[in-house]
Formats: C-alpha cells, sequence, structure tokens
C-alpha cells in the first residue's frame, strides 16, 4: 500500500512538473507585445506574469463627457493627426498610409452653430418618430435642445461645429486622410435648395474641393431626395455639377477614366 502511494505521488509530482514546463513553453512562444493579456492561468504567477500593452489611441477628453460649441474653435487648434507636415517644395502632403480610392465616405456640410450662422442647423432637428405609433408615445417628442441635446446618436469630439467654418473643414479632410479614405461622397442639394431642416449649401463646394485636394482627396457628389426630382431635374443636376466643378482636380472620376487620362496626357508627350 505505501509503495502505490508513493509511485501515485511521484506521478503526480511529474504531472504538475509537466503541465509548469507547458505554460513556461506557451510564456517564451507569445509576442512580448500580444494584443491581448496573459495566457490562461499566468494570472496565478505573479513572477513570470507580464502586462502587455493594449492597443488603441488616446486621447485627451474634456472633462465633460459632452463639448461646449462655445469652445469649438479652441478643440479645433487642439486636435491630434498623424498626418505628416508638407514638405517646403511640395503641394501635397505624404500619403502614409496610401490613400485607397475605393473606399469613400459620406459627407454632410449641413450643420451650423451660433457662432458662424447666427443659430443652430441640423443639430437641433426633430426627434425622429418610431414607426410603431404605440411605442413612439413613450419617447422624447419635438425636436434637440444643443448643445447638450443634439441630433445624433455620437457626439462628436469637435462639437456642434458649424460647415462654413474653413478650419474645420481642414480638420474633417485630415481625419479622413489620415484613414486612408480616399473619396467623399458629399450629400448635395441643387443651389438655393435644402431639406426641411437646413439651408443652401451649394456655395460650400468650391472650399471643400479646395480643402479635400490639398490632402489628394476625391469629392463625388450624393445628389439628395428634393421635391419635385425628376428626370428633367436630374440631367439639369448632373450637367450642372459636370459644368461648375468638373474640372477641378478634386473632382472625382473612376479608375477607368483617371487611367485613360494619364495614358492620353503620356502620349502627348
Amino acid at each position: 500500500m505505501a509503495k502505490f502511494r508513493r509511485k501515485t505521488c511521484i506521478i503526480f509530482s511529474l504531472f504538475i512538473l509537466f503541465i509548469f514546463s507547458m505554460m513556461m513553453g506557451l510564456k517564451m512562444l507569445r509576442p512580448n507585445k500580444g494584443t491581448f493579456g496573459a495566457p490562461f492561468g499566468f494570472d496565478f504567477l505573479p513572477e513570470v506574469h507580464q502586462q502587455i500593452p493594449r492597443l488603441g489611441k488616446v486621447f485627451d477628453s474634456p472633462k465633460s463627457d459632452k463639448i461646449n460649441s462655445e469652445t469649438n474653435i479652441k478643440n479645433l487648434k487642439s486636435v491630434e493627426f498623424t498626418v505628416k507636415p508638407p514638405k517646403a517644395s511640395e503641394p501635397y502632403l505624404e500619403e502614409v498610409p496610401p490613400l485607397n480610392y475605393y473606399l469613400h465616405v459620406f459627407y454632410y456640410s449641413w450643420y451650423g452653430n451660433p457662432q458662424f450662422d447666427g443659430k443652430y442647423i441640423h443639430w437641433n432637428h426633430s426627434t425622429l418618430k418610431h414607426w410603431d405609433p404605440r411605442i413612439n408615445s413613450n419617447h422624447p417628442q419635438g425636436k434637440h435642445s444643443p448643445p447638450d441635446d443634439i441630433g445624433s446618436s455620437f457626439y462628436p469630439e469637435l462639437g456642434t461645429y458649424s460647415s462654413r467654418d474653413p478650419s474645420l473643414i481642414e480638420t474633417h479632410m485630415k481625419q479622413i486622410y489620415s484613414a486612408s479614405i480616399g473619396v467623399l461622397a458629399l450629400s448635395w442639394y441643387p443651389p438655393e435648395s435644402h431639406d426641411e431642416n437646413g439651408v443652401p449649401t451649394d456655395d460650400l463646394v468650391p472650399t471643400i474641393l479646395d480643402k479635400a485636394h490639398k490632402y489628394n482627396l476625391k469629392v463625388t457628389f450624393h445628389i439628395e431626395p428634393y421635391s419635385n426630382r425628376d428626370e428633367q431635374n436630374m440631367h439639369r443636376n448632373v450637367k450642372y455639377i459636370i459644368d461648375k466643378y468638373g474640372s477641378h482636380p478634386a473632382f472625382y472620376r473612376s479608375t477607368r477614366q483617371r487611367t485613360e487620362g494619364d495614358q492620353a496626357t503620356a502620349s502627348k508627350k
């Protein structure tokens, strides 16, 4: 009986030693800068446990989780970006990482605040109604009340900005550039037209094109639905866009069109 117990203890000790050796082996194989934490079981071994840094960008956040619109200009100046400054001999920023012109992002230029527009625009639109009247009756009614209550599911880092602020437009272009997004799908209404919550914004297009071109971004146009929109009006809209903005270097063309244009230019040289 004693011999059996001795044999059992030896086997059990060898098993514990084997488990410990396996854990140490896994520890040595794991990258030092892994994304995830320590392997399962290493929390019980403080002498070999190493804290692993987690991925993620650290932002300086204000004490309040919502930024007051009065600090909009200050916030624009304090935002940090990953884009490199342009060289004196180059008109554009160096593309790091390269822009992806197959990647598009919608861009809405219809927001306003009292500083630039004399009032809030679109931040204070009516609360969207639920499609079920029984459920909708239990939700808040009326309009949003900025700057604390805005018509958005997420509060922007730049506060309740105005789309007419040139420094704000450039800040957006830097953010889009740093994300390697190559094309803006600009929400657009015909001149003197707008939705029920906004104001005409066609006069902002030249500034948006110029700021986009500074970062090698391209701009395409998303024609929004409006009253009496039909095939004749759409034809006039497309012709207007091409005639007025089509010659701008930031005007988006398909990859095939750009390639054919480059080849035609090269053949003339």
